[in-house]
């Protein structure tokens, strides 16, 4: 039908038509990469920081989140598979044998697979530590602190792949690595700490899933370099994921699910978290494809600010200067690194001094507000894991 619109307008008016489907797609994706990034960090927040109900087990949350990755991307495979958009290989394989059981058998668990063990096993870890940070950090902090992910991916790509860097990127690496320490300063010596939540321990968690992330998405890009179709590879990826969530639920929670049960403190906000987690795939796919890297940052710049306006509101979070001077740093690195030959355009330019102008006023009116009177906590409860 589309295409027969098509055929029937001139030409001038068909090229419009094209512009305005791709734009719309391109709006519709940054749309969900900024709900996605967003809502992501404060439903895990929030379903980590609630104190009326028993609390979830991160390590199954990791296990059910990574399942639905492997569905999802199996899904995606049929689907391409169907739309004739997969690989002659993976077409040939698949041609009157379009079931499940085959795809797994031929394409998930294969000698060459086996490989992906190791980036799953990282990004099994990488997702436990995440929560382990989400309960001890306010959400705007852990979002700008998980940032420096860019500054290991950069590292590992340097000794992986031999990659190299402008000087310009060198510059935004730098100004990236003093962002984060500012943001995760401000965290640290803030007075007023909700009851067991301990910062520090949450900042050692961020951090170290930081190296995980760069090592594991380094290697996943030489891999998925070797072949030809990225949803096979996301397959195998999340499946080896949630055979290792498995092995650390028994070897960590095994006791704990014997006695209340896997899907024990499981609600519609769990259920939630772990659907806009294992998403982010789908999502991330969807904006490579329709969107450039500048829109992505600008995206990502909007999520921190929602984010930040968020915390202030529901979690009485106070933008220190110090928070606010990282986390305009933190942009902007990200900006010079992914952006880095210059002269910057115009209109992106604008897009960045929007949203940096967005944190500057939150950082006002919580400085014109006052930190207020600091409440009196009881003793600190131990960690929470």
């Amino acid at each position: 039908e589309a295409a027969l619109q098509l055929g029937a307008c001139g030409p001038y008016a068909a090229r419009a038509m094209v512009v305005e489907t791709v734009c719309n797609a391109r709006i519709a994706s940054l749309v969900c990469l900024l709900i996605q990034n967003a809502g992501l960090v404060m439903l895990m927040r929030y379903s980590r920081t609630r104190k009326d109900r028993t609390m979830f087990l991160a390590s199954t949350a990791v296990a059910m989140d990574e399942l639905s990755k492997f569905l999802l991307s199996s899904a995606m495979v049929f689907v391409n598979f169907h739309r004739g958009a997969t690989t002659k290989e993976l077409a040939d394989s698949l041609e009157g044998q379009k079931s499940f059981a085959v795809f797994v058998r031929q394409h998930v668990v294969t000698r060459y697979s086996l490989l992906m063990a190791v980036p799953a096993l990282l990004y099994t870890v990488q997702k436990n530590l995440l929560y382990c940070a989400l309960s001890n950090l306010d959400a705007c902090v852990y979002q700008v602190s998980y940032s420096a992910k860019l500054l290991t991916t950069a590292l590992f790509s340097f000794l992986i792949l031999k990659r190299t860097f402008t000087p310009w990127q060198q510059g935004g690496l730098f100004l990236l690595m003093i962002g984060v320490a500012l943001v995760q300063i401000s965290q640290v010596t803030e007075t007023r700490k909700p009851t067991g939540e301990h910062p520090m321990l949450g900042v050692v968690a961020v951090s170290l899933a930081c190296c995980t992330s760069g090592f594991a998405s380094v290697y996943f890009e030489y891999m998925l370099k070797r072949s030809q179709d990225f949803w096979v590879k996301q397959g195998q990826l999340a499946f080896f994921a949630w055979v290792m969530a498995m092995c650390t639920v028994y070897t960590q929670d095994s006791a704990a699910v014997r006695e209340s049960g896997f899907f024990q403190g499981y609600d519609f906000i769990v259920v939630l978290t772990i659907f806009f987690e294992a998403g982010g795939g789908i999502i991330v796919a969807l904006v490579t494809k329709y969107a450039d890297s500048i829109a992505k940052n600008f995206a990502t710049a909007l999520s921190l600010t929602l984010t930040t306006a968020l915390s202030a509101i529901f979690w009485e979070f106070h933008v220190s200067p110090t928070f606010l001077a990282g986390a305009m740093a933190t942009l902007a690195a990200t900006y010079i690194y992914q952006n880095s030959a210059p002269p910057l355009p115009a209109s992106s330019t604008a897009r960045v001094a929007v949203a940096l102008a967005v944190l500057g006023m939150l950082g006002l009116v919580s400085r014109l507000s006052g930190p207020g009177p600091a409440p009196v906590l009881p003793p600190a409860a131990p960690p929470v894991v």
